[in-house]
């Protein structure tokens, strides 16, 4: 008879259920609506235009991320057309395909408990990292659902192991590593985690020895040849990018460090913090690729944090790898409920914020993400007034985050961005085929113009500022310019 998996039936019951079933789904469909009406009404993030541009020009990857997340872009963009029901249908797809396979991990888990699927399904939903990173569409969605697919898979076919071996959750398992690996860098820290488990696992160890481990090792190094072709292709700008690039010429320090905790404790909650590093500490034994899979990336991001300032989500696998376990942890049911009133004042300001109006002084708190949601319609606008009065050869402008949200706004993949940092626009724009061109440009407050942009222009002239209001306060103002002669710098 196979063992449970996660905790024996004395140490579950240990364990109150934080409410009753109806209760726990009533929460689940509450935040739900939530999730949705965040993803029909929310403003359009910075990343997200990007993101979007990418599948509008196909490519067998791209210079940030892999490829996955714009391909589907694409496609949907293809389907549906230029909005942004097409551009966060992927996204809600995915997020039903999240519920789904939490739900049969949970019940896996604890089949003798409902209520530990119910809540686990609460904890991803209202949980801020998690509800963030499904919100919009960014490469972070695709990699949190196939991590979750590949974990499950691991997790099954390890449980299985040495009794009665079922290779086919291994091969599901890595399949799914390799698609959320193509979707973002990060999701390989699963795969070095079961890697890990293995090695320091005697029960495992004899994996060693079996061709069927190295096979489900190849195929998910396999969905990573449009990565390895283009990066062959482009001098492995991609691989460069990632691994130095951005990270350059910085020092080591506790800043970075700092930010992060401060980060997680935000993202988090202070309050799962505590049920999820008991997970983190307590080992059963019978959960070791995720507890190893959630320090492995944890310690990586935190020896990171300590050269660079990090973002919230780049640990995002040691709390995928963590979450299916969590509900285990929550002795108090106290503190899940503090984690859900602080969950729901979380979601609650974000769909306020970013569907509705700016809820920060966004000067103040130089709060560009909240400015950004607003405003692009004015914008485009004015940028095709300027276009019939001055007929121009290209749109530009500052920087890839105003570019994008400029051709997103406008529905037009060719504007581009002279920004001197690179970034993908340099593959699409070709600068001496514009030579002595002219330009509407476009620079705002967070954005402005900078004289490297100016310089490459023999005549810049002033054509509109318009100021974005809502709420009461200013919170952007855009800067139209007529650029006359273009004279790319070298680069």
């Amino acid at each position: 008879m196979q063992a449970n998996p996660t905790t024996t039936r004395t140490e579950r019951s240990a364990v109150r259920p934080l409410a009753p079933i109806v209760v726990l789904q009533g929460l689940c469909a509450v935040f739900l609506i939530y999730k949705l009406a965040l993803l029909s009404f929310g403003g359009t993030f910075q990343d997200e235009a990007y993101y979007w541009l990418w599948g509008q020009h196909p490519a067998l990857s791209y210079y940030d991320h892999p490829p996955l997340n714009a391909w589907l872009q694409g496609l949907s963009g293809a389907v549906f057309g230029w909005n942004k029901f097409a551009m966060r249908l992927p996204v809600a797809l995915a997020l039903l395909a999240d519920l789904v396979i939490l739900w049969r991990l949970a019940r896996w888990l604890a089949p003798d408990r409902p209520d530990y699927a119910w809540t686990t399904l609460l904890l991803f939903l209202v949980t801020p990292v998690f509800f963030a990173v499904t919100a919009v569409a960014l490469p972070d969605h695709l990699m949190l659902t196939f991590t979750l697919a590949a974990l499950y898979g691991f997790l099954r076919f390890l449980a299985s192991w040495p009794e009665a071996p079922r290779w086919r959750y291994l091969y599901i398992g890595a399949a799914c590593l390799g698609l959320a690996t193509l979707s973002k860098y990060n999701a390989a820290f699963l795969g070095f985690g079961l890697g890990l488990t293995i090695l320091i696992v005697p029960r495992f160890r004899p994996l060693l020895g079996r061709p069927q481990l190295y096979l489900a090792a190849g195929l998910a190094v396999a969905l990573q040849a449009p990565v390895i072709v283009w990066n062959l292709s482009e001098n492995l700008a991609s691989f460069g990018f990632i691994f130095g690039g951005r990270h350059a010429g910085l020092a080591v320090g506790t800043d970075g460090l700092r930010g992060l905790v401060i980060g997680f404790l935000l993202v988090i909650g202070p309050f799962l913090a505590i049920p999820l590093f008991a997970f983190g500490f307590r080992s059963t034994g019978r959960d070791a690729l995720a507890r190893t899979s959630f320090w492995l990336s944890t310690l990586a991001i935190g020896a990171l944090a300590l050269v660079t300032n990090t973002l919230f989500h780049w640990n995002l696998v040691a709390y995928l790898a963590a979450l299916p376990f969590l509900a285990a942890y929550l002795r108090w049911r106290w503190l899940g409920w503090l984690h859900v009133a602080f969950g729901a004042a979380f979601l609650s300001f974000m769909l306020g914020n970013y569907a509705i109006q700016p809820l920060t002084d966004v000067e103040a708190l130089a709060d560009e993400a909240t400015a950004w949601a607003y405003g692009w319609d004015e914008a485009a606008a004015a940028v095709e007034a300027a276009k019939d009065a001055h007929p121009v050869s290209f749109v530009a402008a500052a920087d890839y985050t105003t570019a994008s949200l400029l051709a997103n706004a406008l529905r037009d993949a060719d504007v581009t961005s002279l920004s001197s940092r690179r970034d993908q626009f340099d593959y699409w724009f070709a600068p001496q085929a514009h030579a002595g061109k002219d330009a509407i440009l476009l620079g705002d407050r967070w954005r402005p113009l900078d004289p490297s942009i100016l310089a490459q222009f023999e005549e810049v002239v002033p054509l509109a500022v318009v100021p974005v209001q809502r709420g009461g306060q200013e919170i952007n103002r855009f800067e139209l310019f007529l650029g006359r002669g273009f004279s790319p710098l070298a680069r």
